[in-house]
């Protein structure tokens, strides 16, 4: 009979199947007991080896099975039979630093006390750290052998990722809690150690080619890794795991784990080290394990490197053969969120982030070329006040990087837009660049092109100054919400624009402006014409009123007027009784409103349409005296605007109105000083269905 564990972990759609079965005894009646992820995919690279795929516990491999022996250190990560060097590779830098692994593979979790076949890792996303629980099945195949007196014996080989021990397991449950996060051990085939960087420590993956002076490579690691950031590299050229003459692989990420300067009889050499992740097949030219260079070393120097001639995948080599032996380069750039407790060896980044979003015709200005619309995109200031403090580069100049990302392509199952950033000079009294500034100006730094990429980098250095950085895709029609974040050295800041400071130079037009609204005296005749028999006007009522008092209004008569749904609202905002109808005070009120939100319309009215670009709505609206930001611009858009991204004489009076009454009744409804408003149900209801 199939114990009900392992018939719930083969049934739950196929995920996390068991291939052994067998009668139910004690140790299947414990089992029941033990945590089951039926939701982890399972795809076609579990169907290898013949499909002989065995699901199997730590304890059901061998005795006395740890999660963690002696600590977590790089030797203990070997590449199983998934194409995922990328991913085992940055693991390995990740464990240069304990306090990386405590924060991703969390302590204190074992197979003794309390265990359950549960357990928990944590990755970084967008700016949030998650956690991905899994069990601890773990993909082995069986393998038979046979001893000298003729016994079968059955062993467990896992089939992926592994440490060195054979009892210790954190990097294998490691690896499958990335491979839910990702979709599965097959979405863990080929990719770039960045990502997995980037998931592990929240830092900025950059790649960069080897194409520079040997002399300025070694400066440009020296502080990277003083920074405390993580650096894989890769050989692309030739067929994919194919060997050189010196023994490295084609198509193949390793981990930069150290560098040292030593003094040799010709003098200093730098000597930079490097893991292989299948934890064998290594370098085996100058420096070399075993090779004669060490013999040129001073003995307490040579073990002071800790140099192990062993085939263990990690060797020495100089700087100008690893230029010659690796072409590509992936750091990650980490900041005191992702290095906590770093102390005064390390010197990580300064971060801000900031989360945005494109919305078409609001916020998506499109590519940089697109001029009249380019202005509209998210921007943000970069103010570099204090220069580098690097001794051997004492010139005037603030490093600093920007990424770009966009969020939850993979959850919408949709295609990366093509996105850049472009990084512009401009003055410290001006926060916000218009349609006027752009068109004369050109950037200081961009990305390479618009690309087709989930991140965007930009990593440089620039004199003091104010800038403005401008996130965009290249289409105005593209819609999505992306990751911005700033790494800078301390002193060094960035911020969102302040939207309210914008003043678009979009010229008036004063070839109408309206002289025929009637008078306050005059508007009192036509609301007793009107209204009903108690001075009282409803909705239909005051349909009937407005055509009267607005018949004069010459070019606005072209826009749909205010129909009843329009005035209906009109009335829930002017209300004070709560009857559904207004009285003469009530209609002061908004008559005098009224009339100021048409000569502020009339300002931006142009050729005669009856209706304002939406890119006017900012000057209009602070015209009136509201504070505007981007999140406010972006919800009138979507509310008020016409398909064609125009906004009605008709709309634009409701939503000045409506923005007017609900900013009041906030402020009256606040605790001073607070910013916030309590309210109980039925005020809530009344707000939000009514008003």
């Amino acid at each position: 009979m199939e114990s009900p564990a392992r018939k719930r972990a083969r049934s739950m759609d196929g995920l996390c199947p068991m291939a052994e079965q067998a009668p139910l005894n004690a140790d299947d009646q414990k089992s029941q007991a033990l945590f089951v992820d039926a939701t982890f995919p399972v795809d076609s690279v579990l169907q290898g080896d013949g499909g002989n795929v065995v699901w199997k516990r730590p304890p059901e491999m061998c005795d006395d099975p740890q999660f963690i022996i002696d600590g977590v250190t790089r030797m203990d990560i070997c590449q199983g039979s998934l194409s995922n060097c990328w991913f085992v590779s940055a693991v390995a830098s990740l464990a240069l630093h304990p306090e990386f692994m405590e924060q991703v593979v969390p302590p204190n979790q074992s197979f003794r006390e309390g265990y359950n076949g549960c357990f928990h890792f944590k990755f970084w996303q967008y700016g949030t750290w998650i956690e991905v629980a899994v069990d601890d099945l773990l993909p082995t195949v069986r393998i038979e052998a046979m001893d000298q007196c003729g016994n079968i014996t059955v062993t467990y080989e896992l089939l992926f990722l592994r440490s060195n021990d054979n009892k210790e397991f954190w990097s294998s449950l490691l690896e499958k809690a990335y491979a839910k996060l990702k979709g599965g051990y097959g979405a863990l085939q080929l990719g770039y150690p960045s990502e997995a960087m980037e998931d592990m420590t929240g830092g900025v993956a950059d790649g960069c080619q080897l194409n520079v002076l040997p002399s300025e490579l070694w400066s440009s690691l020296s502080r990277l890794l003083e920074k405390g950031a993580l650096v894989c590299c890769s050989n692309i050229v030739g067929e994919l795991d194919e060997k050189n003459e010196q023994g490295i692989l084609s198509k193949h990420a390793y981990s930069v784990t150290g560098m040292s300067q030593v003094t040799t009889e010709d003098g200093p050499v730098q000597l930079l080290r490097i893991r292989n992740p299948w934890g064998h097949t290594e370098w085996t030219g100058p420096w070399s394990d075993g090779a004669t260079e060490w013999h040129k070393l001073d003995v307490n120097e040579k073990r002071t490197m800790n140099v192990v001639s062993m085939e263990d995948g990690e060797f020495w080599m100089s700087v100008e053969d690893f230029q010659k032996n690796f072409q590509m380069m992936d750091v990650c750039h980490l900041n005191p969120q992702s290095l906590p407790g770093a102390g005064a060896i390390l010197k990580p980044w300064q971060c801000a982030m900031y989360e945005g979003r494109w919305v078409r015709g609001m916020s998506s200005g499109g590519s940089i070329e697109q001029k009249d619309q380019y202005w509209l995109n998210p921007q943000f200031t970069l103010d570099l006040l204090e220069q580098d403090d690097d001794p051997e580069e004492p010139s005037l100049a603030c490093s600093f990087i920007i990424a770009l990302t966009q969020k939850h392509q993979r959850l919408r199952k949709a295609a990366n837009m093509r996105i850049g950033l472009h990084v512009f000079t401009s003055d410290k009294e001006k926060a916000f660049l218009d349609a006027i500034d752009l068109h004369a100006a050109a950037p200081l730094l961009c990305t390479d092109g618009y690309r087709n990429r989930q991140e965007v980098v930009i990593y440089s250095r620039l004199p003091p100054g104010h800038y403005i950085i401008i996130a965009s895709s290249d289409q105005s029609y593209n819609e999505g919400e992306f990751l911005l974040r700033v790494f800078t050295e301390k002193g060094n800041s960035a911020s969102p624009v302040d939207r309210s400071s914008m003043h678009a130079k979009i010229p008036a037009d004063p070839s109408f402006v309206p002289t025929s609204l009637p008078s306050m005296d005059c508007g009192r005749n036509v609301f007793l014409q009107f209204a009903d028999a108690d001075e009282m006007m409803n909705a239909f009522e005051l349909n009937q009123l407005l055509k009267e008092l607005t018949k004069e209004l010459g070019p606005l008569q072209s826009s749909e007027g205010f129909d009843l749904e329009s005035c209906r609202s009109l009335v829930s905002l002017m209300d004070s009784c709560g009857f559904g109808k207004l009285g003469w005070e009530d209609f002061q009120t908004l008559w005098s409103k009224f009339c100021s939100g048409t000569l502020i319309f009339c300002q931006f009215h142009q050729n005669g349409s009856g209706s304002i670009d939406c890119h006017q709505l900012v000057p209009a609206l602070q015209m009136a005296g509201l504070y505007v930001d981007e999140f406010l611009v972006q919800l009138v858009g979507l509310r008020y605007c016409q398909p064609d991204r125009t906004v009605s004489y008709s709309s634009f009076i409701c939503c000045l109105l409506k923005l007017d009454t609900m900013s009041r009744i906030f402020h009256e409804s606040a605790c001073v000083g607070s910013g916030t408003v309590t309210l109980n149900y039925k005020q809530w209801l009344r707000m939000t269905m009514y008003n």
